[in-house]
C-alpha cells in the first residue's frame, strides 16, 4: 500500500454511494486458535471485547496480531470510562475502537480525541505495533476507525449531534442495554415500539451523515434481517455464543438420531449437517 492510497475515515460528510454490508464476528475469549478460526471465517471484521470479554491486554494485543496477519480488520470494544486504554490498543495495531455506553456529544469528542495525534487530538505517538505494522509516513494519516455505541435514552435523543462529530466512523446500536433502559422486550425485538423508534432514529442519523450503522445479532438469520432493515455492520455472533448454539444443535441431533438406521443411510445424513 503506497502513501497516496491510505484510506481516510469518515468526517461527518454525507456519502453519495451506499455503504457495503459487513458481517462481523466477535471474540469474548481471545484464545489464539479461536481468534484465527474467526479471522479465517470470511467475516469482514473481528470485534475484540475488552469491555465484557474474559481477556486482558496481553490477550487483546495477541488477538489483534493474529487477525492482522490474516488480513482482517480488528475493532476493540471498551467502556467509555476506559478512554485511557484507547491509545494503547491502537498502538498494538487495532484498526479501530468501539466505545460503549456513550451518553452524549462530550463523551464522543473525548473518545475521538484519544484516537488522534496532536494537534487533532490527545494521543501520544507510540507507533503502529511499535513499527511492526506498516503505517504512512505521516502518522496523522493512519486511518483509525472510531465507533460509539448508543445504549441509553439520552444517547438516542442526542444521536443526530453524535453523528455530526468529525472523524466518527459509525454508530452501533446496543440491543441489550438499550432494551433494558427502555423497558422493552429482552432481548430487543424488532416491532417493539420503543426499540424500533430508537433504531430508526439511529439509522436515519447514520445515513444522513454517511456513517456505518452497526448492531449485534445472535445468529445469521437475525443478522440478515438487520441488514434488511438498513444496518451496514452486523456482528453475527460471538465465539462463545456460536459454540453454545452449535453444541445445542448437535446434541439435539445426537439425541434424536435413530440408531436403527443403517450405517450408510446415517452417512448420507451426516453430509447434510452444518
Amino acid at each position: 500500500m503506497t502513501e497516496d492510497t491510505w484510506p481516510t475515515s469518515p468526517s461527518g460528510a454525507s456519502r453519495s454511494a451506499p455503504l457495503p454490508r459487513r458481517p462481523g464476528v466477535w471474540t469474548m475469549t481471545g484464545h489464539p486458535v479461536i481468534v484465527e478460526a474467526l479471522a479465517r471465517s470470511g467475516a469482514a471484521f473481528l470485534g475484540i471485547d475488552f469491555q465484557h470479554g474474559f481477556l486482558g491486554f496481553d490477550e487483546v494485543a495477541r488477538a489483534i496480531q493474529i487477525a492482522t496477519l490474516c488480513n482482517v480488520p480488528t475493532y476493540v470494544r471498551l467502556s467509555r470510562e476506559h478512554v485511557a486504554w484507547i491509545p494503547r490498543v491502537l498502538d498494538a495495531g487495532a484498526d479501530g475502537i468501539i466505545a460503549a455506553m456513550v451518553t452524549g456529544v462530550d463523551d464522543v469528542h473525548r473518545i475521538v480525541a484519544a484516537t488522534r495525534y496532536q494537534p487533532l487530538g490527545t494521543r501520544s505517538y507510540g507507533g503502529w505495533r511499535y513499527g511492526l505494522r506498516l503505517e504512512p509516513p505521516d502518522p496523522r494519516q493512519i486511518p483509525v476507525q472510531v465507533y460509539v455505541m448508543v445504549e441509553t435514552p439520552e444517547a438516542v435523543e442526542s444521536v443526530d449531534a453524535i453523528a455530526a462529530t468529525p472523524h466518527l466512523s459509525g454508530i452501533y446500536l446496543g440491543p441489550v442495554d438499550l432494551a433494558l433502559a427502555l423497558s422493552s422486550a429482552y432481548p430487543a425485538q424488532w416491532g417493539d415500539v420503543g426499540w424500533e423508534r430508537a433504531a430508526r432514529k439511529t439509522l436515519n442519523a447514520c445515513h444522513r451523515f454517511g456513517l456505518s450503522a452497526g448492531t449485534f445479532a445472535v445468529h445469521g438469520l437475525e443478522a440478515g434481517r438487520l441488514f434488511h432493515e438498513g444496518f451496514t455492520d452486523v456482528v453475527i455472533s460471538s465465539d462463545v455464543a456460536l459454540l453454545r448454539l452449535a453444541l445445542e444443535e448437535h446434541l439435539r441431533l445426537a439425541l434424536n438420531e435413530n440408531t436403527s438406521t443403517p450405517c450408510h443411510d446415517r452417512d448420507e445424513e451426516r453430509k447434510k449437517l452444518p
